[in-house]
């Protein structure tokens, strides 16, 4: 590969400065992995750390080539630290050399490397190019790799990781521009880059901290609203984790849309801190005023979800979720496809776990009056896909119609 391209590799020579420099910049980078942040996602477990300011200013101090071999030392040392698992180490490593190695290509195809980074504008554009070449691959990788585990597709799921904070990837290799810089003056001014650097560490943890404490917050809120009634006792988590069952049967969905029917589920019945005991409890059948104040707990759930930026499209699906497929629902009589996937499948788990538990009004249906009047419902009440989607989680057949429905939209 080196051979292939030829002068624009980056061959850099090993004298004392370089190997110097090089040395630590290893160092930099093994202290700086254990101070890794976790993306915030409810279904897999990725970090971010500020070495990638340092494995990018390798890449433009040294060259590609050694730059790429700094990266890959200093990511190596810290998987054997803390004893990962081979595969992991093997996959982290190969990250670090392979966006230490683009970074570093793109700067010095680009770039007037007897210059300093910011010495011009030209070198300045190369170095942001660089930065974004080297966000790319380094995100990239771990998208690649996760989405073969999850079986989603790798741009979707980097698009609902890294979209959000993407300002973020790129401007922290963007900071290694500091190190060449400051080695330039002294080798003790290094120790100033650690300033600068623990902005982005400190917003990292942040950005983890409110997604995390945010969810935390409102599955506390849906908890404490199903200890309310004491007949619908951890009644938001059954529905959610049969949810979760019944999005197996749509491999299509985007891991961002999963997370968020996921999160819609935990939380669906918020709107409900709005309703009172009277109507809440109420041991018999609701007046009509009642069930008007009952139905409107969709709509509240909702406007309290739309008030967090981040949870805008967890809001939609909670409106929704006591439409109707014919269009007789509430709040707004949407139907059919119309109305979110994560609504249609939220209606028929929320309506097996509520027919098949004790009511203030009633006792619990067994689990084949619950199933028989699901059926019964379908193509009406609920999504014909949906309701197959619950009966393969429950193990039930699944009943074949005797007719073919012509001019159908494809299922989402």
């Amino acid at each position: 590969m080196i051979a292939l391209l030829g002068p624009r590799a980056g061959i850099t020579p090993l004298n004392t400065e370089n190997l110097v420099l090089a040395a630590i910049l290893v160092t930099l980078i093994i202290c700086a992995d254990f101070f890794e942040i976790d993306a915030p996602l409810a279904s897999a477990r990725v970090t971010v750390s500020v070495s990638a300011a340092v494995c990018f200013a390798a890449a433009i101090s040294l060259g590609p080539v050694l730059g790429c071999v700094v990266a890959g030392m200093g990511a190596l040392v810290v998987e054997l630290i803390q004893r990962t698992a081979l595969i992991k180490t093997v996959v982290n490593v190969v990250n670090y050399i392979m966006a230490a190695f683009v970074g570093g290509y793109v700067y010095l195809s680009l770039a007037d490397v007897s210059m300093s980074p910011i010495a011009s504008i030209e070198n300045f554009a190369a170095t942001l190019l660089a930065a974004g070449a080297y966000t790319i691959v380094n995100t990239g990788t771990i998208s690649i790799v996760i989405a073969q585990v999850l079986e989603q597709p790798a741009l979707q799921l980097w698009l609902a990781n890294f979209r959000g904070a993407i300002f973020e990837h790129i401007s922290l290799p963007t900071l290694g521009v500091m190190i060449p810089v400051l080695y330039r003056e002294s080798i003790f001014a290094l120790i100033i880059v650690v300033i600068p650097l623990l902005g982005p560490y400190l917003a990292f943890r942040s950005y983890r901290q409110v997604h995390e404490e945010t969810r935390e917050t409102l599955s506390v809120l849906a908890d404490m609203l199903d200890r309310r009634d004491p007949y619908t006792a951890e009644h938001s988590q059954r529905v959610s984790d049969m949810v979760a069952i019944m999005l197996q049967n749509y491999p299509d969905v985007s891991f961002d849309e999963y997370e968020t029917v996921i999160t819609a589920a935990r939380i669906h019945d918020l709107g409900k801190v709005t309703t009172s005991d009277a109507t809440l409890l109420k041991p018999g059948k609701l007046e009509p005023h009642e069930f008007e104040e009952m139905k409107r707990h969709s709509v509240a759930g909702a406007e309290i979800m739309g008030n967090i930026s981040i949870f805008s499209d967890v809001s939609t699906i909670i409106r929704y979720h006591h439409e109707r497929w014919d269009g007789t629902g509430y709040p707004e009589r949407v139907s059919g496809y119309d109305i979110p996937l994560g609504s249609r499948l939220i209606a028929v788990a929320d309506t097996y776990d509520a027919m098949t538990t004790d009511r203030p009004y009633r006792s619990a249906l067994s689990h084949q009056v619950a199933i028989d009047e699901i059926r019964r419902n379908s193509g009406t009440q609920f999504d014909p896909a949906a309701v197959d989607a619950l009966l393969k989680a429950i193990g039930e057949p699944i009943e074949v119609p005797s007719c073919v429905v012509q001019n159908m939209k494809p299922s989402d």
